[in-house]
């Protein structure tokens, strides 16, 4: 007996499972990215540069020369040192000296170390540039030196706990705590109020916070940053953006000034980090997107990325079904869902909080 279909017509699929296969580019995309991974692990960065070039990737395969950080513009056939002469009044001004102790490391080129710490906003400084081009170069070493760090380590982490982890030692809270745990921010050199007092109002929040104690990653991974605010929640802002770039930045001086030995940046960054690594290592933090979904795994749901036109900023939303809806907003996907998170947890936390204060009444 036969019936007839009443359905939609059936589409033929267009390729032939039994000798075609169907990729996502996701997928197609990670499996790049470990055959680099392959490479820089038995054949080192040369190898590995020249064959990304072979795939089709811009990169450099040889050393570019780089400009000297000292720029010469004030110099005059008068006075043909007087940049020299500035570099050494800024240097004793901000005690830098003082620095490189604590920091163990002594600069080959002052200048380095000066830019790493300039601000935009010092109009003062025309001997160097500012330190944002250094930063956008130590947040690369740091993030590689930590990394292969994690990867080598004798403990031989999951691939998800190697994520956890590079993201609680990989992130601007962690480095602008250590930025004032060493006491970067007494040589930050920059002109603007707002600035200093956000500054200020963080280097209060880690004595508080005690940047000693077992619970120091835990409680700093759920304070909101800088770049995770949303316009007109001014009051949130916990971590200023510029402490967690100088930390990067000096990473990057170091990386130019020491003949770019990613070992030397390693000394000296391990030392600064060794008390915060060990500790995440021996306790890694979840992700506040994974303890939300660890939380709430039924009901916790995240919308699509929505790009704001005016700030150019992502807004993600998280919607815990029956309980609440939050909104992070910043300048990647990742952390306005982190955001997002974070709020969520907060909420929730303080309605088990209630719970538990009401039923002790009981």
């Amino acid at each position: 007996m036969t019936t007839s279909w009443d359905g939609e017509e059936i589409t033929p699929l267009p390729y032939n499972l039994l000798t075609q296969q169907s990729l996502g580019d996701k997928s197609i995309a990670d499996a790049v990215e470990s055959l680099i991974g392959a490479h820089l692990l038995e054949l080192g960065p040369t190898a590995t540069l020249k064959f990304m070039k072979w795939l089709g990737l811009k990169v450099l395969t040889e050393p570019v020369q780089m400009e000297p950080p000292l720029l010469r513009f004030i110099d005059t056939t008068e006075q043909p040192d007087k940049s020299l002469r500035k570099l050494n009044d800024l240097w004793i001004q901000f005690q830098f000296s003082k620095l490189e102790d604590c920091i163990g490391y002594r600069f080959n080129d002052r200048a380095y170390l000066l830019q790493a710490f300039t601000h935009a906003s010092y109009y003062k400084n025309r001997i160097t540039g500012c330190y944002q081009r250094l930063e956008f170069l130590g947040d690369a070493v740091l993030d590689y030196v930590i990394t292969r760090f994690l990867f080598e380590h004798s403990a031989h982490y999951s691939p998800g706990v190697l994520t956890d982890l590079r993201s609680a030692l990989v992130n601007n809270t962690i480095f602008a705590s250590l930025a004032v745990k060493y006491n970067f921010h007494k040589h930050f050199i920059a002109m603007c109020p707002r600035l200093h007092h956000m500054i200020e109002k963080f280097v209060c929040l880690c004595a508080e916070k005690n940047l000693s104690g077992a619970n120091f990653n835990e409680e700093m991974y759920m304070v909101t940053t800088e770049e995770e605010i949303d316009e007109g929640e001014e009051e949130d802002i916990e971590v200023p953006k510029a402490m967690g770039d100088i930390f990067e930045s000096v990473a990057g001086a170091i990386y130019l000034d020491s003949g770019r030995s990613l070992n030397i940046v390693w000394r000296v960054f391990y030392n600064l980090m060794k008390e915060t690594i060990d500790e995440c290592c021996s306790n890694p933090p979840r992700s506040p997107i994974r303890e939300l979904l660890e939380m709430e795994p039924e009901r916790a749901r995240f919308s699509k990325l929505e790009r704001i036109l005016e700030t150019g900023k992502i807004r993600v939303t998280v919607d815990i079904q029956g309980k609440c809806r939050f909104t992070g907003m910043g300048r990647s996907y990742r952390i306005a869902k982190c955001t997002a998170a974070k709020r969520a947890l907060r909420y929730l936390r303080s309605l088990k909080k209630e719970k538990e204060r009401a039923a002790g009444k009981q």
